[in-house]
């Protein structure tokens, strides 16, 4: 159950670390954030799968 509430942390930490405007000179570049943002979304495919698979069997 406790990796189901990671995409709701992960998916604000990465929009937050490529702004400029909250980070600085520390924002991420467009690689590091992409990376980022396939990490989240197969976080979040694999939470959904799990998801599915324990409710149907």
């Amino acid at each position: 159950m406790l990796s189901f509430g990671i995409p709701f942390a992960l998916v604000p930490m990465v929009l937050l670390a490529r702004r400029r405007d909250v980070m600085g000179a520390s924002a991420n570049r467009r690689t590091a954030t992409a990376a980022g943002a396939v990490a989240a979304l197969v976080i979040s495919a694999l939470n959904l799968f799990l998801l599915v698979r324990a409710v149907t069997g």
